[in-house]
């Protein structure tokens, strides 16, 4: 997926959270939370810092989510950080479409 590279001196990071929420970054973002628990759903994403270089740029942001465990009668959640880079082609980032992250396995908890 392309972004167009901004005007030199905008804000990235609130480029990048403007690209979120109009929905024009998403597919180069890994929405998932499966890998931390089987119930996981994602409850939020924020975008945390943005570095660009010549090369490309780099988009830090994380991803919240909670599961519940109706055996516990508990709600559990974490916030994970996730790095997303691109590169520079002509007059915009390319970024790579998100690969969902693997889940759990029994054989990793052992």
């Amino acid at each position: 997926m392309c972004v167009p590279i901004p005007a030199p001196g905008e804000y990235l990071q609130l480029y990048f959270n403007e690209m979120v929420e109009n929905d024009g970054f998403g597919l180069a973002l890994d929405f998932s939370a499966a890998e931390f628990d089987e119930l996981a759903q994602m409850t939020d994403l924020q975008v945390t810092g943005a570095e660009a270089t010549e090369a490309g740029v780099a988009v830090h942001y994380t991803v919240s989510w909670e599961a519940f465990h109706a055996c516990d009668d508990r709600t559990v959640g974490r916030e994970n950080a996730r790095v997303v880079r691109g590169t520079v082609d002509g007059c915009d980032w390319l970024f790579e479409r998100a690969a969902p992250s693997a889940g759990r396995s029994t054989v990793d908890e052992f």
